[in-house]
């Protein structure tokens, strides 16, 4: 016992010292990159996840060719969100064109230790009643069958950031901070690649409740600002796991900046905890979607 206390407390020393000691190369060997060099790297380690990073707005956006497209969405996601550290307002519109159901659905909020917006486009296999539409699966459609979306983040009256593309899912992430979902709106254009889509979207939006008045429609492109939502969210009743989750988010936040102070810079932040702390790295942008997607498709088939 005399010996072992001793033996124990070295190793810990040796430890601390061994980790002092990468740490400081780590440091170090991140100093030593261009930004061009930390751009390159981050975006070959945020490929696998579905997304690249932008240094103009300092964002992170999904890719058009994310893993993500192959599993489609259903309601349940929505449902499932707040226990995987989302909480976000969201907006579905389904729609009935050309023999299916489609559902475009945008989303703001906070996710993980990021705020962000999100608006995506899906399809049915067929026409889904009003009252099966909760349970579907929806699937992704083809490239030429695309709309352009175009958002814009706030926070208040303060941009946070901005994304236009021909997208099945457009997203964009501000990393490191917390907001409440009302506190942030999202300014939405749609350009449809075909009026008829246009105005049976239009027909959408009245069915979910949206005010024409709010509307703006020129040519094949509507704009509307996601403020408060007019569907009932489903974060609503779960009150006991949002308020968990903003404390865990909180908390995570706190060990992202703690973990991360030698630099104040995302590029420098991520590129060191995938240095130093893979596991975190890999926490901070995989949200467990597999796993949903995967619940999903069976709660589908029910």
């Amino acid at each position: 016992m005399y010996i072992i206390f001793p033996i124990f407390l070295l190793l810990l020393l040796f430890l601390a010292v061994f980790m002092r000691c990468r740490r400081q190369r780590i440091i170090r060997r991140i100093c030593s990159l261009t930004v061009q060099e930390k751009l390159c790297r981050l975006n070959e380690l945020l490929e696998p996840f579905g997304f690249e990073y932008q240094l103009a707005q300092d964002i992170f956006v999904s890719r058009r060719d994310a893993w993500q497209r192959e599993y489609g969405y259903c309601r349940l996601y929505d449902v499932a969100a707040p226990g995987w550290g989302m909480l976000f307002d969201c907006e579905p519109i389904y729609f009935d064109y050309q023999g299916h159901t489609w559902l475009i659905e945008f989303w703001k909020g906070q996710y993980g230790i990021n705020i962000g917006a999100e608006a995506g486009i899906y399809r049915s296999h067929e026409i889904v009643p009003s009252n099966r539409r909760a349970s579907a699966i929806f699937h992704t459609i083809s490239d030429e069958e695309l709309p352009v979306f175009d958002l814009e983040l706030r926070r208040g009256t303060v941009p946070v950031c901005r994304t236009a593309k021909r997208h099945w899912w457009l997203a964009c992430f501000r990393m490191g901070t917390l907001e409440e979902p009302e506190m942030l709106s999202c300014r939405i254009s749609i350009t449809f690649p075909h009026a008829e889509m246009q105005a049976a979207f239009l027909n959408g939006c009245r069915e979910a409740g949206l005010n024409r008045s709010g509307l703006c429609v020129c040519d094949r492109c509507v704009s509307f600002t996601l403020d408060t939502p007019h569907s009932l969210q489903p974060r609503a009743y779960q009150p006991l796991i949002c308020a968990w989750t903003r404390l865990r988010n909180r908390f995570f936040l706190y060990l992202y900046r703690k973990m991360t102070a030698p630099f104040c810079c995302t590029p420098d932040r991520l590129l060191y905890l995938y240095e130093y702390l893979p596991a975190f790295f890999r926490r901070t942008f995989c949200r467990r979607k597999r796993r949903l997607h995967r619940k999903g498709t069976a709660y589908g088939r029910r």
